[in-house]
């Protein structure tokens, strides 16, 4: 019998080779590891591990299989999801999601975030503000989540070719949120 200390160790190494199969974009090794892990052994980090695998790779029935199959979603599972589904520029699906999370849990702004950043991958500069202006009207107090959502929604601006648009927004948004920016971190 395998010592439990030992035991957790190795299931660690798992996760972490799910991880690294993730951060490779080998998202069809990554679920299939994950597949052998026992089901009563696989726990939050395992689930986003491979969720986030499968984002990567575009592997979206596979992120659906393994999302479906998830016993207790959490939070960061289903923001999980929410990223694997606006990467593929699934923003009806993704919006859905986060409304199906609405019904039983609070409103999170880590998950309007996520579907920000895929339609900026999309340069739907209409849909972006939509989303903003959302966010703006849910959480007014997460003033440093907003700034977040004022960078992304900036390079909206500037990956459509409105560089002083972009430029104005910024600066006139940060200033209404109170928030300082240094220039170059993220």
């Amino acid at each position: 019998m395998i010592p439990p200390v030992i035991f957790r160790c190795m299931l660690q190494l798992e996760y972490i080779k799910v991880n690294a199969f993730c951060l490779n974009r080998m998202g069809s090794e990554a679920t299939q590891l994950y597949r052998k892990i026992l089901n009563n052994l696989r726990n939050e980090i395992s689930h986003i591990c491979v969720l986030n695998a499968c984002s990567h790779s575009g592997l979206l029935q596979e992120a659906w299989s393994i999302f479906n199959d998830i016993p207790f979603k959490t939070e960061r599972i289903f923001t999980m999801m929410v990223d694997c589904l606006s990467r593929l520029f699934l923003f009806d699906e993704t919006q859905n999601l986060i409304s199906e999370y609405e019904k039983t849990n609070k409103t999170r702004v880590i998950m309007y975030t996520s579907l920000l950043s895929g339609v900026r991958n999309n340069r739907n500069r209409y849909l972006s503000e939509k989303i903003f202006n959302r966010m703006k009207s849910l959480f007014p107090d997460q003033k440093q989540d907003l700034v977040a959502g004022v960078i992304l929604l900036s390079n909206i601006y500037s990956s459509v070719r409105e560089h002083e648009l972009a430029t104005t927004f910024r600066y006139n948004q940060i200033k209404y949120l109170g928030k300082h920016v240094k220039l170059g971190l993220s």
